[in-house]
């Protein structure tokens, strides 16, 4: 009995989470956001630490963000360093040009990095897809907006916090799609702004491996030569 007891005041306890968050408006959860991670939005971002791919193994990891659509990635496999980089429109892969697919999974690595500020920028075209929860039963809010043609983010958040929770970037392909997802926790505050330190990474699904931001910077400038491949 006193375990039947528990279990329904578990399920009680999500459902009352799960509703709180509902009735709250989106204006109410941006906010929320902005409070969290801050109004205004860095021109640059910097982030280092590690990486572990279950397929590659681990390394070193450095992030580098130009708003609004200067990015670049450098992982250091036991194997050899793996670069990718975007000047808008354009990508590659090491030296090579990525083609359409490619070029979107990194324009998802991008808009990952800068994600509560891209989000509150596009909050005009965001679609409220209402109360989720996470694999933990957390009760978050699903929100969508989008990218870029064909491709979205969603967005789960906490409503208590304004942290994010999860993000899920779905690319469509001819009547199909590829979806890149990220789990954020243990959240800290450096340089005056939140951050996700740990972040695990799934592909369609299968968990891919996990990163640990160890340092995180926002530099007033990085020069576009920092980008080119």
């Amino acid at each position: 009995m006193k375990s039947l007891a528990l279990g329904l005041l578990y399920s009680l306890t999500i459902l009352v989470a799960g509703s709180a968050c509902a009735t709250e408006s989106l204006q109410q959860i941006f906010a929320k956001v902005a409070t969290a991670y801050g109004a205004t939005p860095p021109a640059a971002i910097r982030e280092t630490g590690t990486t572990t791919s279950f397929r590659r193994g681990s390394g070193s990891l450095l992030r580098l963000y130009k708003a609004p659509d200067r990015f670049r990635v450098e992982i250091g496999y036991p194997s050899g360093i793996e670069t990718r980089t975007m000047v808008g429109a354009m990508a590659w892969q090491q030296h090579t040009p990525a083609n359409p697919v490619f070029r979107g999974a990194v324009a998802l690595q991008a808009a990952r990095i800068a994600l509560p500020w891209n989000m509150l920028a596009k909050q005009s075209a965001a679609v409220d897809l209402g109360a989720a929860s996470t694999a933990d039963g957390k009760a978050v809010r699903a929100i969508e907006f989008p990218l870029e043609d064909q491709l979205k983010l969603v967005v789960e958040i906490d409503p208590e916090t304004g942290h994010i929770l999860r993000s899920r970037g779905i690319q469509s392909l001819g009547g199909n799609s590829i979806e890149f997802a990220t789990a954020y926790s243990d959240f800290r505050k450096g340089n005056g702004r939140i951050h996700a330190v740990r972040e695990e990474h799934y592909a369609m699904g299968q968990h891919i491996g996990h990163s640990v931001i160890e340092k995180i910077e926002y530099p007033e400038s990085v020069p576009d030569s920092a980008f080119m491949p």
